[in-house]
């Protein structure tokens, strides 16, 4: 009697370690990781504003005010340091997977931010009026110049485009592990 006991618990337990074993495997397959547009979107969306080109500039402007030599017109030029980042901003990309194809519509790349280093303003040709002649306007109005400038002269080099092409590797490359658990997967990132 003890032995159909010791058999039938050793059966009972092989047949809940059975009953485990394929449970856990069904299971597992239930939460295969699968590449979707959303689950994308949602990983771009993280990094938000991405910025893929930088351009440090040193720039001379020439500042004018007043029309009465001496009295109320003051000049000066200025150099000064500018940080000058470019990018784009992936929550506003898009995204369609079909098939193997996965396919991110990124935007345009813009000018993100300007800085100017007000610890490198140097200030030559300083020419002082008797009636206008106050330092800390002077200097609030040479660093909006200086912004101005520097937004011009960004506007004349490849940083966009610098931008834009980078902004594209970076988004591939961010993507690549998600398209790597199924080599079959392709990734393009486009820009409109």
């Amino acid at each position: 009697m003890k032995k159909i006991h010791i058999i039938t618990a050793v059966i009972a337990s092989l047949a809940l370690i059975t009953v485990g074993f394929m449970g856990a495997r069904l299971l597992d397959k239930g939460d295969e990781p699968k590449v979707t547009a959303t689950s994308i979107e949602e990983r771009l969306s993280k990094c938000s504003d991405l910025t893929t080109a930088r351009l440090d500039y040193r720039g001379i402007i020439k500042y004018e005010e007043g029309d009465i030599q001496y009295i109320n017109q003051k000049s000066f030029s200025m150099i000064y340091d500018a940080r000058i980042k470019a990018g784009i901003d992936l929550s506003e990309a898009q995204v369609t997977v079909k098939d193997k194809e996965i396919t991110v519509s990124i935007p345009e790349p813009e000018i993100q931010d300007i800085t100017v280093d007000p610890d490198s303003l140097e200030f030559y040709d300083e020419k002082l009026a008797l009636f206008n002649w106050t330092k800390k306007e002077d200097t609030q109005k040479a660093m909006q110049k200086a912004e101005e400038d520097a937004t011009e002269k960004a506007a004349q080099t490849d940083l966009l485009s610098q931008a834009a092409e980078q902004a594209r590797t970076v988004v591939t490359a961010l993507l690549m592990p998600m398209a790597e658990d199924d080599e079959e997967y392709h990734i393009e990132v486009i820009q409109p």
